[in-house]
């Protein structure tokens, strides 16, 4: 550990125990010669002799307190070194009351904060790279049997990758999605220069999601639920869609195919709110808007999905100042509800 931060903090106090120290002993031997040649010796070298021994104190007994102050200085300084040449588990670790001590508590929470947001990152890249690879490798596998079958097996297997595709689409979409709210501000909000706002009629907004959500899942049966006028909202159209779809995507994808799902809005004092039902397995309190987490853990593509839709969709919700709550039981059921605020709020 460097001790440099003691010597410049104490270099004068070292060059006053010097001077004193040969004040003190020029003093000492003048004082000796004057008492062995029988001569007076002057009041003033009396008080300077005892003035030197203080000084001579102080400078001995400040160096313990130097040294209380410098030290968890230093260890602070080897800290921050440390942690900006990657090391990023390292902690000052000083337990003090006074502001050095909050100084260091204060560089140990944000060092914590910044290496839990690496790892969160090490963790998205390679859950990514996964999710990329698994889709890939079943069309690989697809094409081959196709190439070594006849033509209706080919056609077999067309729609087994026309499937896969769909789904890296939707994981290309929802990881650039993911990065635009990096980007733009964080996960939990997004730069309003950054977002390509518009003035959205919320019937809009719904009409298009069930329209699309019916014509991607044709087997399964949507329910619409409009109380009265929709409000506008001034939002990104992009985003919003997107939030909503991964909403019923996830309903969709967490809910037998008999089971109903419903598509309800209506205007909350001059807010849109938006719900979506479902009768699935539902999701542990725990587990709510968790990336890449997965309420059923198998690996088929109908109940496995990518895990990202509602984290994004909870980013994309705040984002616009807006809410998300669930109702969730497993084994019942979820109900997801957003709340974005009307023009009169934006």
């Amino acid at each position: 550990m460097s001790r440099s931060l003691f010597w410049r903090v104490y270099l004068h106090g070292v060059l006053l125990l010097v001077v004193v120290t040969i004040f003190l002993l020029s003093a000492s031997a003048f004082f000796s010669h004057r008492v062995r040649s029988g001569l007076p010796v002057p009041p003033f070298l009396h008080f300077g002799m005892v003035f030197g021994f203080l000084l001579l104190a102080l400078a001995l007994g400040s160096i313990p307190l130097v040294r209380q102050i410098t030290s968890p200085l230093e260890n602070l300084t080897d800290a921050v070194v440390k942690f900006g040449s990657g090391s990023l588990s390292t902690r000052a670790g000083i337990e003090r009351a006074d502001e050095v001590g909050k100084l260091a508590r204060a560089f140990d929470e944000m060092a914590e904060r910044i290496e839990r947001l690496v790892r969160s990152e090490k963790e998205f890249l390679a859950n990514v790279s996964h999710e990329l690879r698994t889709p890939l490798a079943r069309v690989r596998v697809a094409l081959e049997l196709a190439a070594e079958g006849d033509e209706a097996k080919a056609r077999a297997y067309l729609a087994e990758i026309a499937a896969d595709l769909a789904e890296l689409e939707r994981l290309v979409e929802n990881v650039l999605t993911a990065a635009r709210l990096d980007v733009s501000g964080g996960r939990a909000g997004l730069a309003a220069a950054a977002m390509r706002k518009v003035n959205v009629a919320g019937a809009e907004l719904v009409d298009g999601a069930a329209a699309r959500f019916r014509e991607s899942t044709p087997g399964r049966h949507l329910s619409v639920e409009i109380g009265g006028a929709l409000p506008e909202i001034h939002g990104d159209s992009m985003l919003l869609r997107r939030a909503l779809d991964n909403l019923l995507n996830n309903a969709a994808a967490y809910s037998d195919a008999d089971r109903p799902i419903v598509l309800a809005a209506w205007a909350d004092g001059g807010d849109l709110t938006i719900e979506v039902r479902d009768l699935g397995i539902g999701i542990a309190p725990e587990d709510l808007f968790t990336p890449f987490f997965r309420a059923d853990r198998s690996r088929d593509r109908n109940t496995g999905g990518v895990g990202l839709g509602l984290a994004l969709a909870r980013g994309i919700v705040e984002a616009h100042d807006g809410t998300i709550a669930v109702e969730s039981t497993p084994g019942v059921g979820a109900t997801f509800r957003m709340r974005i605020p009307g023009i009169h709020r934006s």
